[in-house]
């Protein structure tokens, strides 16, 4: 017997575009100001968390962790606050572990990777202004 242990995420979307933008942000403004106060006390105890944590951590910078944050709709507050580095970190891993953003963390996941395969073509990249 083999173990192959595969993660399968399925989403349908059923929303119309031009209301999805407008739910996202109700959503995220919910969830920060429900969980700000909790997110800079988080107790990291998920393997699965700290992964992301340390990747976030050691392969991005500040710049891009913002990045991040501005795609997710929060960077503002982030910055406001004066967030540092492992502040930002703790509040993203918070974020996208929580299966209500799901779908926004697999689309910013998904964008990002279609960024890196643009900017890793020898033709597209002068294309791409990232």
């Amino acid at each position: 017997m083999t173990n192959d242990n595969m993660n399968i995420l399925f989403s349908f979307d059923t929303e119309d575009a031009s209301t999805n933008e407008d739910c996202n942000d109700d959503i995220i403004t919910n969830w920060l100001s429900e969980n700000l106060e909790k997110v800079e006390t988080v107790d990291i105890c998920d393997d699965n968390m700290l992964s992301h944590m340390v990747d976030y951590i050691h392969n991005f910078t500040v710049k891009q962790l913002l990045l991040i944050c501005d795609y997710y709709g929060f960077a503002k507050e982030l910055k406001i606050n004066k967030y540092n580095k492992e502040q930002i970190v703790s509040f993203l891993v918070v974020f996208e572990s929580e299966a209500i953003n799901m779908d926004i963390v697999c689309r910013r996941k998904n964008m990002w990777f279609y960024m890196n395969e643009l900017k890793s073509d020898k033709f597209m990249k002068k294309y791409v202004l990232w």
